[in-house]
Order: structure tokens, then C-alpha cells, then sequence
């Protein structure tokens, strides 16, 4: 194996690659990243049998050969190189790197036994605007559940409804759901993507631009974004229908400036207790909505937003981490709050975009 190239190529994708790597794997393979040299360049692949990537690399290459190394040490050497270009040659079982200013030596590991990436027929697939796609997967993601006691709830759902593509997520006490516009308006049934490997999705959709073509099947999902490939397992399970328990009306309404929620939030996190109990009220006489924490070791703090408010006065305690995390979603200047009373979970919209919901149950304490 013999080939040349940029630095920076070679180093955004072993940047990329390296993350899809399992560092505490059994099988050392899986800690590193396969470079087949061909005579149309390089790719790498990486995998960590939940979810893989394979990218394709411009080089020149000179001799054909395959290897595989460590992907930590190859991403933090790349990670440091300065210079335009860099080569590589295998020399039995170690590859040489060389820069204008440094050279390493990587032991390899035996390539024979890293895992095929395996490849989803293209009869089943939908089309969406790449940054429609990492929208909705950003705008959700952060609800999945953490816990292992229910794995269809560690996973952001996708499927379509009316010509949109409908992603949502929940870890039981609360929700998030984005609607984005699908091309043609294909028929999804319910895929649940694993949230982690959501998230590595949405960082390589960052750099893509115009449509992706997103194919699955039964127990996979892949996509190709430029001259990457990616794919993941899909969780086996049923996702709640949680439509169903989504309230129609509302006994009170009230509308803030996203701003002004999100400083109060920010601020009140400095007296917040260990459980990040925040008061909320909402007080349609003086149009005002009350956020407050109280730590019996700190101290205590109120803050007074205005509002428009309509409907019945209503006083609950939420997890304010909750309540600011769906701020990151919303991206309008106000945002519309809906409530069916004490002991009733929080709907929170964008006020002027009806593509997202959140809903935060309350806590009990």
C-alpha cells in the first residue's frame, strides 16, 4: 500500500470516522479504522456494529492495499499534522505517515476480521431536504431516554404523516415531536433510530447540502451524504402512541418572548435544588408568568416575565433543565405555553411555527 494526499482531507475523515469507533471494544478491530487504498482513492471504514461509516477519500495511490490502525491514535497524530500533504506506505506491519514537518509509524492490527458494512436494498426510501433532516433529528434527540429498562424509549422515532416526516422522542416525562416536509410524499412506517447513533447522523448531515436519499428496511437505515456512507441498526420494538394522550384544549394559554424564558431559566439555575425543581406560574390578572427556585443551602430567587396570558391561573413545579431544553428547538422570537392545570403536563410551542411540540410533565414534589 502507497498513496498521497491532502492533510486536511485525510484528517476530516478520519475526524469523522473515528467516532464511530468502539474504544472499550472485545474485539480490537473495533477500535480502529480499515484504509482500503484503490486505484479511485482511499476509504475508511468504521464501526461499532451499532451504526458504521464509510468514507471515500481523493488520493493518488500507487499501490493497492488494505490495513487496518488504531483510530485514536491515527485521528490524534492527523489531529496535529501541519502541511498541505501527506503519504502513507505499509512496511510489513507497520504504516508510515510523513508530512513536510512530522512522520509516524502505526502498528496495524489484522484487517481480516473487521465486520462488513452492510448495505440496505434501495426499493424502500425517502427523499428530505438534508438540513430538514438534521433539524428534526436536533430538534427531538435530547428527549430519548438514557436508561436501558425500555430500549424502544433509547431512540428517536421517524415515520410520515400527511407528507411530512415526523420525528419524535420521550424518556416518559416529556416529549418532543418536529415535523419537516417530505419530497413526494413517501409512506415511512415507524423506524427507531438509536438515539446515540442518531446524534453521530446528525453531525455528518451538518456538512451536507440539497436532498439526501435515506433507504431502510426492517433492521437498518443507511444514507449517502457526498462521499460518505452511513448506516444503523434499527431498534426492534413499538414506540407509545403518544398522539393519543396528547391534549386537545387547554384551559389556559399564555405567550413570552423566547428571551426572556430562557435568561429566568439560565438564572435559576444557581438556586435550583439537586432534583432542578422550578416553580411556574402563570397569573392572567397581571399578565406575568413567576419562574422560582428554592435551595434551603443557597438561597431563593423569583423572576417576573411578562406575558399574554388567557384562561385560568395555574401553578406547577417542573425540572427547569427540562423546561430550557426545549428552547434549543425554538427558534421564534415567542413561545406559546398551554396548560390544562395543576397536575397536568406543559405543552410548549413555537408561537409562530406549529412544527414542534413539547410537553413537560410535572414533578410531583
Amino acid at each position: 500500500m502507497k498513496f498521497e494526499c491532502t492533510v486536511e482531507d485525510l484528517g476530516k475523515a478520519v475526524s469523522t470516522a473515528v467516532r464511530f469507533v468502539e474504544r472499550r471494544a472485545n474485539l480490537p478491530v473495533l477500535a480502529s479504522i480499515l484504509i482500503v487504498a484503490e486505484r479511485g482513492g482511499l476509504i475508511l471504514r468504521a464501526t461499532n456494529l451499532e451504526c458504521g461509516v464509510e468514507i471515500n477519500v481523493p488520493a493518488k495511490v500507487s499501490s493497492e492495499g488494505v490495513v487496518a490502525v488504531a483510530g485514536a491514535t491515527l485521528a490524534g497524530f492527523l489531529g496535529n499534522v501541519k502541511g498541505k500533504t501527506i503519504s502513507g506506505e505499509l512496511a510489513g506491519e507497520v504504516l508510515k505517515l510523513q508530512s513536510e514537518r512530522a512522520t509516524a509509524s502505526i502498528k496495524t492490527l489484522p484487517h481480516e476480521d473487521f465486520p462488513t458494512l452492510p448495505r440496505v436494498a434501495a426499493s424502500t426510501s425517502f427523499t428530505v431536504k438534508a438540513g430538514d433532516f438534521m433539524k428534526a433529528v436536533r430538534s427531538v434527540v435530547y428527549c430519548a431516554s438514557t436508561s436501558t429498562v425500555k430500549p424502544e424509549l433509547q431512540s428517536v422515532l421517524l415515520f410520515a404523516d400527511g407528507g411530512k416526516l415526523i420525528a419524535a422522542a420521550t424518556d416518559s416525562f416529556r416529549l418532543a415531536e418536529k415535523a419537516v416536509t417530505l419530497r413526494a410524499g413517501s409512506t415511512i412506517p415507524q423506524l427507531l433510530l438509536p438515539a446515540r447513533n442518531a446524534a453521530e447522523l446528525m453531525r455528518i448531515l451538518e456538512s451536507a447540502s440539497g436532498d439526501v436519499e435515506v433507504y431502510y428496511n426492517e433492521n437498518q437505515i443507511s444514507t449517502h451524504i457526498g462521499g460518505t456512507y452511513y448506516t444503523s441498526r434499527l431498534i426492534d420494538g413499538a414506540f407509545p402512541n403518544y398522539r393519543q394522550i396528547l391534549p386537545k384544549s387547554f384551559t389556559t394559554e399564555a405567550v413570552i418572548l423566547r428571551e426572556d424564558m430562557a435568561s429566568a431559566l439560565k438564572s435559576l439555575t444557581v438556586f435550583a435544588d439537586k432534583f432542578s425543581q422550578v416553580s411556574l406560574s402563570i397569573e392572567p390578572s397581571k399578565k406575568t408568568l413567576l419562574l422560582s427556585s428554592r435551595n434551603p443551602d443557597v438561597g431563593e430567587q423569583t423572576s417576573t416575565v411578562r406575558a399574554t396570558v388567557s384562561g385560568d391561573a395555574v401553578a406547577m413545579n417542573f425540572n427547569g433543565k427540562y423546561l430550557g431544553d426545549s428552547l434549543q428547538a425554538i427558534v421564534g422570537e415567542s413561545v406559546r405555553i398551554y396548560s390544562n392545570g395543576a397536575g397536568k403536563p406543559l405543552l410548549m410551542r413555537d408561537a409562530a411555527d406549529d412544527s414542534f411540540l413539547y410537553l413537560a410533565m410535572p414533578m410531583n414534589r
